[in-house]
């Protein structure tokens, strides 16, 4: 998904920084309890049953680093699907924005080959960074627990 064919964008907070993602990949927005901790891949906190499958929940911190276990704040786990990837977060809240922001291109000292934002906009809570499930899949896929 390209962000900038993307207009619709939903919020997705973690630890208080906003991420920003295309909405067209929000499949759902299922609530915590329904996370079974028992049905786990690496990396994951557990698993949500959804349209006959078994999708992979993952906790992120603020600067998505992988979190083996879920701080108190999050609120609401947050259902990705881009076609290829399907994986749901764990959010402190998620939001649809009623005006799509400017997105900025990322300045140079930014650009990392690994790094998975791609771009950059001015919301009312602050600096937000776009990303697209792709490159949250791909973190997640190469990541190393944070708090391991």
């Amino acid at each position: 998904m390209d962000l900038q064919s993307s207009p619709e964008l939903a919020v997705l907070v973690l630890d208080g920084r906003p991420w920003l993602l295309p909405q067209v990949e929000v499949a759902s927005l299922e609530p915590l309890p329904d996370i079974d901790p028992e049905v786990r891949v690496p990396h994951s906190i557990g698993a949500i049953a959804y349209r006959d499958a078994w999708w992979p929940v993952y906790c992120v911190s603020g600067d998505l680093r992988i979190l083996s276990r879920m701080p108190d704040h999050r609120r609401i786990c947050l259902l990705l699907d881009n076609g290829a990837d399907q994986f749901g977060l764990v959010c402190d809240q998620v939001e649809v924005l009623a005006e799509p922001p400017t997105l900025f291109p990322l300045p140079a000292c930014m650009r990392m080959p690994d790094s998975p934002i791609e771009a950059l906009a001015l919301l009312a809570a602050g600096l937000g960074c776009a990303t697209t499930t792709e490159h949250l899949a791909r973190l997640i896929a190469t990541a190393e627990h944070a708090d391991a």
